[in-house]
């Protein structure tokens, strides 16, 4: 395949500026290393803060950027710096990513008695592998491959090794650098989860279960001496719940072992409520205690069912005289009464388990029953039914995020020009527009569609304004910029973002327009900073007053810690007096607030660095 064109507005658009400009700043200090290309996929190692660096990868496909990852823990939306950097390394030093063979084609010249004494090698020199690899050869093959039979069933005890391995991965860090890695912590354990939907995928239900509930005993217990003040442990385990009410749904279990399966869940599920993880295990509860049959929905069910699962008498009787209420308004108040709403809707857990067993019919109907519109066009998709998916989708799709899934699953089966049409009808339906015209705008443009990126890049801006959007904006209006930019900007002040439209002045030299932005009410301070920094060399009377007037502020505080960011302050106005040719003056000024702080000795100590 013929990779595509990168260019920087694409990198840009999956970035936030922040996060740009860091990578940015990565590339430029040659943080990439072992960059390779394998197939259309690229990798690299990126220097890192808290680690000696991160794996980066990225996939391109003939619409651009498909997908990319990163071992850091960055999670805040957007490409990491990491993957910046290493787009920004391959557009513009290509020749440097070694091209390497598929893994398939490197090995193929190998004997039997080669590979086998090469893994024999690897377990060897790297013993911590062996748990890893005795865990993976129990693994069913890829879907469509004739399973492998196994001598023996799963031994739980290796995957809880296992598991226990990766929780406890972080114990020789010190805190403050654990910390930053619980999040590839919770990366490697999904992978334990993901192993468990293997078996289950192979027809193994009793498999994937029993690795599933190890993983969230284990992973509960891992609370108490992991820190998790991000929510990424925590919010993993909750998250169980739906693999879990799947694995349950795919067994064929007797009254006696759902009783006892639902007891252990309901056991659990207590415990991670007491640290706030419980997230969805509800529903695992719920498919061990029902099944397929739906959950029953009268009030003296939602008693029983309340007894059964979570309440018990010394809970309801503290409630009880607590808030002075009677057993009914216990079970009847929702704000207490969880199970009350916890006859939750299990149908995603159904479709998941119909569609895994392949049963099509029963799948699209329980879609077109419950509503589940952009399931039913997704799997028409599956089916090679495009012609039909589009027709659908065309008539029941109502929101810009459905039209985006839809079109992100066209693009994934090379159907470039079906995901461009329903992404641009998905510009018209409900909801925000914001990410369908970023995810939008850079697979028009690659595809040579300025006109249709620049709609997807209108879309995007009003709702999520940057200096980055607006310049792709006037880049691909060309000569109908002029008549453009009105519009452009009254979104823009209707977004009431006085930092991007401070810098989209300074990008336009709009020098006193951007002035009058820093002097509006309620600017953050970070918007004068950057204003000041750019109208530097134009406006320096403006910037030397402003910068004054600040550093006086947090110096008449006398709060030590704000010292440094007057200092910084002072630097701008140093540089501002410089730009008028006031040396004297500045000197003068310098040493009369000298004196007038002199008895601050944290002061002084900033004062002569200036």
């Amino acid at each position: 395949m013929a990779l595509p064109k990168l260019t920087e507005s694409m990198i840009r658009a999956g970035a936030d500026p922040q996060s740009f400009q860091r990578g940015k700043a990565l590339y430029e200090d040659d943080a990439i290393s072992n960059g390779s290309l394998q197939g259309n996929t690229l990798s690299g190692d990126c220097e890192g803060t808290s680690a000696p660096y991160y794996r980066v990868r990225v996939t391109l496909d003939e619409a651009g950027i498909r997908e990319a990852d990163c071992t850091c823990p960055y999670e805040y939306g957007g490409y990491c710096k990491h993957i910046v950097a290493l787009l920004l390394a391959y557009l513009h030093h290509p020749k440097r990513f070694a091209i390497r063979q598929d893994p398939a084609d490197l090995l193929s010249d190998l004997s039997r008695d080669d590979l086998l004494a090469l893994t024999i090698k690897l377990l060897r020199d790297k013993p911590d592998l062996y748990d890893w690899i005795e865990a993976a050869i129990s693994v069913p093959g890829p879907k469509g491959k004739t399973p492998r039979k196994r001598k023996k069933r799963v031994d739980a005890e290796v995957y809880r090794r296992q598991i226990i391995g990766i929780l406890h991965s972080l114990d020789g860090m010190r805190a403050s650098e654990a910390y930053w890695h619980v999040g590839s912590l919770v990366k490697e354990l999904d992978g334990v989860r993901a192993t468990a939907m293997k078996f289950l995928e192979a027809g193994d239900p009793d498999t994937a279960l029993t690795i599933l509930l190890t993983l969230l005993e284990e992973a509960c217990h891992g609370i108490e001496f992991i820190d998790d003040s991000n929510g990424e442990l925590g919010g993993f385990v909750g998250e169980l719940g739906q693999p879990l009410a799947e694995v349950i749904l795919s067994m064929d279990l007797t009254t006696v072992e759902r009783e006892k399966l639902v007891g252990r869940l309901t056991h659990l599920e207590r415990y991670a409520s007491d640290y706030g993880m419980e997230g969805n295990l509800y529903l695992a509860i719920q498919a061990a205690q029902y099944g397929w049959d739906a959950a029953p929905t009268d009030a003296a069910a939602k008693r029983r069912m309340a007894r059964e699962s979570e309440f018990d008498d010394e809970w309801i009787d503290e409630a009880i005289e607590d808030y002075g209420w009677s057993e009914e308004e216990v079970y009847e108040h929702h704000d207490w009464s969880r199970p009350l709403s916890w006859v939750s809707d299990l149908t995603e857990a159904k479709l998941n388990v119909l569609e895994r067993q392949g049963r099509t019919d029963e799948y699209l109907a329980l879609c077109q029953k419950a509503k589940r519109h952009l399931r039913y066009a997704l799997k028409l998709c599956d089916l090679d039914r495009v012609p039909g998916a589009m027709k659908y989708a065309k008539k029941h799709l109502v929101t810009a995020d459905e039209a985006q899934q839809l079109a992100e699953k066209l693009r994934a089966l090379k159907h470039i020009a079906e995901a461009l049409d329903i992404g641009e009808r998905g510009l018209k339906l409900k909801g925000s527009k914001a990410e369908l015209g970023e995810w939008l705008g850079p697979v028009e443009e690659a595809q040579g569609r300025t006109k249709e990126a620049l709609r997807a890049w209108l879309a995007a801006f009003p709702e999520n304004p940057s200096l980055e959007i607006y310049k792709t904006i006037k880049r691909l209006a060309e000569a109908g910029w002029k008549k453009l930019r009105p519009d452009v900007m009254s979104a823009l002040r209707k977004s009431h973002d006085k930092h991007v439209m401070a810098e989209v002045h300074l990008f336009e030299q709009e020098w006193d327009e951007a002035i009058k932005v820093a002097e509006g009410r309620d600017v953050w301070y970070t918007v004068v900073e950057t204003v000041a920094d750019g109208v530097l060399p134009h406006r320096p009377d403006w910037v030397a007053r402003v910068s004054i007037k600040h550093a006086e502020r947090l110096m008449t505080e006398a709060n030590s810690k704000n010292y440094p960011i007057a200092a910084e302050w002072l630097k701008r106005a140093k540089k501002a007096y410089a730009q008028l040719r006031q040396v004297d003056e500045w000197r003068a000024y310098l040493k009369r607030t000298t004196e007038k702080y002199k008895r601050r000795p944290a002061l002084q100590a900033q004062l002569r660095r200036l």
